[in-house]
């Protein structure tokens, strides 16, 4: 064994002269641990948040979204559609009408509002959206578009945030209307009157991101299509890939692909600045908490300091006896190592098996009518554990330098001068 190594052992485990140290020792582990610990659960804490976050607004999104550079409309989709599917990363694509109109509620004329709509196939869009797992009132994987049975009316699916705005709920009657297709001419002399479209609301959905919950509503891309003036044709394809973080890589491969005049976009492009934020949070939370084990760490400094006080004579010894410099530096500079080592390790495992239980048993809960979960969101991800012990080692090994050069330092003859 390595005598550096033997002799920071040894000086560990001693209870002679130095057991005020070793219990001090201890207390420094039990300052990595925790420090550790505390860093592997919030940034775990943090991917799950982020994970949520990240699922709900990619979920009601396309992955990838392919539309023209002028915003016309994509009349031969189908043969474009059909070549999207063959690509091997792509599993889902889907035909959409996305455009804005201006939404009444039948019942009160004051309830009005602009919103965005989509137009969509019932029968594709489950595969590029996760939709159909937030509608409140449908059975599980039903959309509710087009001809309503044994009712002439057509379905539309609002958002749970529009629909209490609107004061409307399944059942209840709405009206569509845009000025996209009206003569600007005849506007201005036979004044704006633009046509309705009556819709019965069919469902609401409710994805927990409050921009789709407060603003999105849904309609058959046929009745899209007839309300817009668009024939058969589209404005929107989106894309469900394999990966979503290869999403990317992706677009820009369909970009060399189908070049102008179609421009293809993917989801880190809908909110860069969120996803963004979310980053730099993470970042300043770990940031944050590594000053608790950069406190232990001076535990960890303060009791090298002590063992080389109080060690002083043996270390003259050591000397005399043949240990070089580089010798006696390393001995304390394993001693802190061995600390850092220990408390780090045993706090990666804490940190493990608090996550494990909450992700296993879900022992935090929270408000699901808030935060549409029902418990603490847990995401473990390896390479935050290898950052963790990289910035826990690293520390512990920065404040065992300045001991570990001081016993080094030591003259023999002056370090032995008092042994009795």
């Amino acid at each position: 064994m390595n005598i550096s190594l033997f002799i920071a052992r040894r000086y560990l485990r001693s209870k002679q002269t130095s057991g005020f140290v070793s219990v001090i020792a201890y207390m420094a582990v039990g300052g990595v641990v925790l420090g550790v610990a505390a860093l592997v659960i919030i940034l775990s804490v943090t991917n799950g948040f982020s994970g949520e976050i990240k699922n709900r607004l990619v979920g009601m999104n396309a992955h990838i979204n392919i539309r023209r550079f002028d915003g016309a409309a994509i009349k031969e989709y189908r043969a474009l559609v059909d070549r999207l599917k063959e690509w091997p990363e792509v599993i889902g694509a889907a035909p959409v009408v996305d455009s804005k109109v201006i939404i009444v509620s039948k019942r009160d004329f004051s309830r009005i509002d602009g919103i965005p709509i989509w137009g969509i196939d019932p029968t594709t869009f489950p595969a590029v959206s996760d939709l159909p797992a937030h509608l409140q009132y449908a059975e599980e994987g039903e959309i509710l578009l087009g001809k309503v049975p044994d009712m002439q009316k057509k379905g539309i699916i609002l958002g749970e945030h529009l629909a209490r705005r609107l004061q409307v709920g399944p059942g209840f009657d709405v009206l569509l209307f845009t000025i996209r297709n009206l003569d600007v001419e005849e506007a201005v002399m036979d004044g704006l009157t633009p046509k309705t479209w009556p819709f019965l609301v069919t469902d609401h959905f409710e994805s927990g991101m409050y921009q789709y919950d407060d603003n999105y509503a849904f309609i058959h891309i046929e009745d899209a299509q007839r309300i817009l003036g668009l024939g058969d044709a589209i404005t929107d394809i989106h894309l469900h890939v394999r990966d979503i973080y290869e999403a990317p890589a992706i677009r820009a491969a369909l970009a060399e692909e189908f070049d102008y005049p179609y421009s293809v976009s993917d989801w880190t492009q809908l909110f860069p600045e969120f996803f963004r934020w979310i980053e730099l949070e993470k970042w300043a939370i770990f940031i944050a908490l590594s000053l608790i084990v950069l406190v232990a760490a001076f535990n960890i400094m303060s009791i090298l300091v002590m063992s080389v006080l109080i060690k002083t004579p043996e270390i003259g010894i050591l000397r005399t006896m043949g240990c070089t410099v580089g010798e006696v530096y390393r001995t304390f500079v394993y001693q802190g190592l061995i600390i850092g080592g220990a408390g780090t390790t045993l706090g990666c495992l804490l940190g493990f098996i608090v996550c494990y239980a909450q992700q296993r048993f879900q022992l935090i809960s929270i408000p699901g009518d808030v935060y549409l979960i029902n418990s603490l969101p847990v995401d473990m991800n390896a390479v935050d554990f290898v950052l963790v012990v990289a910035v826990s080692m690293t520390i512990c090994l920065l404040t065992s330098v300045y001991p570990a050069r001081k016993a080094a330092s030591l003259m023999p003859v002056q370090a032995i001068r008092y042994l009795m």
